[in-house]
């Protein structure tokens, strides 16, 4: 072995690698994650749930404490604590991000996109491994820049831990996610839920709906082809609203809204109106042909689940419809049973969650077939207790960015 060779072995082992090197091994790290996305059995990593995520995490902080306290001349620790490591690991994760953006992240037909596990990549070991590689060096830099403190340094340090905390919380929580949805009936306690994999789980309390509300819209007026079954004006945008007294213009017809019932049921040739289940909304209305002045009366209602549409034809071309009303907000007047005998009472709306003993519990959806007088409320319920770890590393990353900012000010100030 001549000397330039000595010297180049020497080189390589006693200084930290480069670019190249870095995005080396990185690409290498992925490249592995595929090979075991392929040969596993169960197709996609590992989660841990409590306790052991939270072992782990402990257990990989003092992991990299003592690499760094006692192991930071090695030529891997030092690698690990530059900027071409930390540069080529945030590249190549997003690299895998911006695949998860193009590749729709569900079940595939194509083969090689299941095999890779490309349809999972949040889950796909490629991904992990090359994370944990980032998470590792901003352990590291961060360790480092806290065993050397300086103010100067604060926002840098705050950033840095902030980051690694709400990235490791993220993953780590992923095992003790709860998401489960709860049917509940008028009049009926439930407490037993559905995860994302149809497994009955059962809550530690009971949901009982005392009444679910619906406010709607009132129905729109659309000409429709009588011969393709589209709606024939304003593109099918931009319908009109059903207000007693209006009167809006379709081509060549005028139509004039003589009376206007919510909730309607027909006895002989008129409607009247009710309070009962399934009773749709109605309305009479005058049509006038302004070429000819013909004039035709008659009702028209939206139908509901219990009784048929009705609509008015005024030429051979054309009709008369009312759409099925729209809704305008949904909600469930609750309570929630514990086993200790209390009732909570609360009203489930749509983005407006309530929340109790770490769940937060959203109003999701309802019986659709059978509108507002649905007697069935669906809830959503998610759990997360390392959402506050994660809110924790964002502030973090906010106060570090603040602080810099006000000391990037501070030093101009003093030039």
């Amino acid at each position: 072995m001549n000397e330039n060779n000595i010297k180049i072995q020497r080189n390589l082992w006693e200084n930290p690698w480069g670019y190249v090197e870095s995005f080396f091994i990185g690409t290498g790290l992925i490249i592995t994650g595929l090979f075991l996305e392929v040969f596993s059995t169960s197709g996609s990593a590992f989660t841990l749930s409590y306790p052991f995520n939270l072992i782990f995490l402990i257990g990989y902080v003092l992991v990299l404490f003592v690499l760094y306290k006692w192991f930071s001349t090695t030529q891997l620790i030092r690698w690990l604590t530059k900027v071409p490591a930390s540069i080529s690991s945030i590249v190549l994760v997003t690299v895998l991000v911006m695949i998860m953006g193009i590749i729709p992240q569900v079940s595939s037909e194509n083969k090689i996109i299941n095999n890779l596990g490309l349809n999972h990549i949040t889950s796909n070991w490629a991904f992990l491994l090359i994370l944990f590689q980032f998470l590792t060096c901003l352990g590291l830099i961060s360790i480092k820049r806290i065993l050397q403190f300086k103010w100067s340094n604060f926002g840098f340090i705050l950033n840095h831990t902030g980051l690694f905390l709400a990235l490791i919380a993220g993953i780590l929580g992923t095992g003790d996610l709860q998401r489960l949805s709860l049917d509940v009936y008028e009049g009926k306690p439930s407490w037993i839920a559905t995860d994302m994999n149809n497994q009955k789980v059962e809550l530690p309390f009971a949901f009982y709906l005392k009444d679910f509300l619906i406010d709607e819209y009132n129905p729109k007026l659309a000409l429709v082809d009588n011969k393709t079954g589209s709606i024939a004006h304003n593109d099918g945008k931009n319908l009109y609203l059903v207000e007693k007294g209006e009167t809006y213009y379709f081509n060549n017809f005028e139509v004039k809204i003589d009376d206007f019932l919510p909730n309607a049921i027909r006895f002989g040739m008129r409607y009247e109106a009710v309070n009962e289940i399934g009773s749709p909304p109605a309305a009479k209305i005058s049509v006038k042909n302004i070429e000819n002045d013909a004039i035709q009366t008659a009702w028209i209602s939206s139908g509901s689940f219990r009784y048929p549409y009705e609509s008015l034809k005024i030429s051979e071309d054309y009709s008369v419809v009312m759409t099925i009303p729209e809704v305008k907000k949904f909600s469930s007047d609750i309570d929630i049973l514990t086993k200790e005998g209390e009732r909570i009472s609360t009203v489930l709306e749509v983005n407006k969650p309530f929340k109790y003993k770490g769940w937060k519990i959203y109003q999701l959806s309802y019986d659709d077939k059978m509108g507002k007088w649905s007697n069935l409320s669906v809830l959503e319920l998610v759990k997360d207790p390392w959402l506050p770890l994660i809110y924790i590393g964002i502030f973090m990353m906010i106060a570090g960015a603040v602080y810099m900012f006000w000391m990037g000010n501070k030093i101009t100030k003093n030039q």
